[in-house]
């Protein structure tokens, strides 16, 4: 391991979504899907770790990790808890997270859909519906319209490709459907269309009302490194349905506005550029085994069997750094847009992986700036160990430690290395004995 440096102007911070830390919430289809006992060991969103009650201590977790910038996410049913009625509470309790944020030097980046909806929008079909786009919208306004004066950064929709895969493919988030291909690209049209309204809402709406800072939008897009387990034909032919269906299909979209077979054709939005920033999240590289099911288009996802318990995380996923670089260069080729790494984390209960992860992957950022890619900023994923969706709270992402029976925080080692790493901007010698040498 050497030394090195980042610019002074690279940004650094963490990630979070509102489901997987505030609790309390009973409106939304997440809560439902625990009562119905879809996650893991038959637990709940409605404790999660507390931060709706504990926003002030959790930020200043995050002054002591000297983070700069914070994603987040707005719970479209604490803003909207029944349809077309709006919650004054939650939106003060938003105001005054921002506020805190920001008196703290720490600049928000909000997702406005991260995976959960409210439930009664879930039983109008979700995304499915085509209700769902203005539905969108409407809730879209409404929170530029409440929060825009403390909040110029978002992002619109988060892995829309995940959500697609998990509610109508796989079958492990709401509504469980499995081998949905109808469902599957419904959902990603009208997510497709949603986005591409509520980008020129946002910047409509800001400079309207004359909200001071510069609008940034975009979209988290799950950015995967996909290999094969063979040289078949057939497996290299899955491997690129899926790049088709799970990538280019919402890029494409999202983007730049253009609708691809099987959603559509064209640009019924109109050409343009619908992204002022490219969001990436990235975790790890997956093998694709071909499969005969017609309603796999994406072939069998599998992780490489040969792998030791070194490359891989506590999921099982292959800790690839090298991938990061894959998955943005071609992107920032075609698009010359800055990048935000919006997520990238590793699950590691006993915390002897996740220093020298940052490291591994911090280079990479690096060596993409070194080549002329604009890269920008570095959120870790996740700043709190959280619910990690239908897998419950087995996975620990957080640079912060959280006892669930006592919901008290602690700062693990390696987010201590983290904090230094986001004041320095660099690693040193003396970083690396320290946090890097007896891992």
């Amino acid at each position: 391991m050497k030394p090195f440096q980042l610019p002074s102007s690279f940004l650094m911070g963490a990630a979070t979504a509102a489901t997987q830390i505030e609790g309390g919430d009973t409106n939304s289809n997440w809560y439902a899907w625990s009562l119905a006992g879809k996650i893991k060991n038959g637990e709940s969103s409605i404790v999660a770790t507390d931060h709706w009650n504990r926003v002030e201590e959790d930020i200043s977790l995050m002054k002591k990790l000297n983070l700069e910038i914070y994603r987040m996410s707005i719970e479209w049913s604490r803003i909207e808890p029944e349809e077309g009625k709006w919650s004054r509470d939650g939106i003060e309790h938003y105001r005054n997270e921002l506020t805190l944020l920001k008196a703290a030097g720490i600049e928000p980046l909000v997702s406005l859909h991260h995976f959960s909806s409210p439930q009664w929008f879930e039983e109008l079909g979700g995304w499915t519906n085509p209700k769902s786009v203005e539905l969108f919208e409407r809730f879209v306004e409404k929170t530029v319209e409440s929060l825009g004066d403390l909040v110029a950064e978002y992002c619109t929709i988060n892995e829309p490709n995940v959500l697609a895969t998990g509610s109508y493919m796989d079958g492990n988030f709401p509504p469980g459907h499995h081998d949905d291909i109808k469902g599957y690209f419904a959902a990603s049209k009208h997510m497709i269309f949603a986005h591409l309204k509520a980008y020129e809402k946002i910047h409509a709406i800001r400079r309207e009302k004359g909200f001071q800072g510069e609008t940034k939008v975009g979209f988290a897009h799950h950015a995967a490194v996909l290999t094969m387990d063979s040289k078949n034909p057939l497996t290299n032919l899955s491997r690129k349905m899926m790049d088709y269906s799970f990538h280019d299909l919402f890029i494409k979209g999202f983007v730049e506005g253009k609708l691809v077979i099987p959603i559509g054709s064209g640009y019924p939005h109109g050409k343009g550029q619908f992204c002022d920033f490219l969001g990436i999240n990235y975790y790890s590289r997956h093998v694709i085994k071909n499969s005969w099911n017609p309603a796999m288009l994406f072939g069998k996802v599998t992780v490489d069997d040969t792998l030791s318990d070194e490359q891989t995380n506590d999921m099982g996923w292959e800790i690839y750094p090298q991938g990061l670089s894959e998955v943005i260069k071609p992107l920032y080729k075609a698009y010359h847009l800055p990048v935000y790494i919006t997520e990238n984390g590793i699950p590691d209960l006993a915390d002897s992986k996740r220093a020298k992860f940052i490291y591994d992957h911090l280079q990479q950022v690096g060596k993409l700036i070194g080549s002329g890619v604009d890269v920008q900023r570095y959120y870790y994923w996740s700043l709190l160990d959280n619910l990690e969706w239908h897998d419950g709270y087995g996975p620990r992402f957080g640079l912060i430690e959280v006892d669930y029976e006592t919901l008290e925080r602690r700062i693990r080692r390696s987010g201590e290395f983290y904090g230094e790493f986001c004041k320095e901007k660099k690693i040193t010698d003396e970083m690396i004995e320290t946090y890097l040498m007896e891992e």
